[in-house]
């Protein structure tokens, strides 16, 4: 009955398993409370999306999100800030603000060691420790509204969106694209309008 209870309290703390990749994204957003998005209107974004790989730190040159998922998530960041009455502008300079997108992937090796045993009635008589390992890789976009120029002693986030999860073996664009409309729907203090 000990060991029924205990089973019972751990499957009653997930309501379900996991049936697909989409059930482990998180989408988080923050922002300045004070600024002003209502008089800004135009931003600027650049034209790759650049992957954080600690490469730089290192003298070599930047990697990007490889084409077509990098158009394709940078169209929809656009049609987002376009739906919420911003104007994306070519020169940062003239821009209000600097929309700055960068991706990363981190992948999670676990280890443990399972015993495997051969048994005599209750008794166990000989057996051995065996290694098992699992990995999962996660995913990182991460967007960020960068304010600058008068009042700023240097640039600063005046928004950031972060959306996280399981990354697949084939890439998914829709995916990328349903977490960035929630990005900026759970921030209506961006538009302009």
């Amino acid at each position: 009955l000990y060991f029924l209870g205990i089973l019972f309290l751990f499957s009653s703390c997930y309501p379900g398993e996991i049936e697909s990749y989409e059930e482990t994204d998180l989408v988080y957003t923050n922002y300045v409370e004070t600024f002003d998005f209502v008089s800004a209107g135009t931003y600027a974004m650049p034209d790759k999306i650049v992957k954080v790989t600690g490469n730089l730190a290192e003298g070599e040159s930047p990697e990007f999100v490889q084409e077509p998922y990098n158009t394709q998530m940078l169209n929809r960041i656009e049609s987002n800030m376009t739906a919420l009455g911003w104007t994306r502008v070519n020169d940062p300079e003239a821009a209000d603000l600097n929309l700055i997108p960068a991706a990363w992937s981190n992948t999670t090796v676990v280890y443990w060691y399972d015993y495997w045993c051969w048994y005599y009635y209750y008794y166990c008589g000989w057996g051995w420790y065996y290694p098992t390992y699992s990995t999962y890789t996660t995913g990182t976009l991460v967007m960020g509204l960068i304010a600058s120029g008068d009042g700023y002693v240097e640039p600063s986030h005046v928004w950031t969106g972060a959306i996280n999860g399981l990354l697949s073996g084939a890439y998914d664009v829709s995916r990328a694209n349903d977490a960035i409309d929630q990005a900026f729907k759970q921030s209506p203090y961006l538009n302009t309008k």
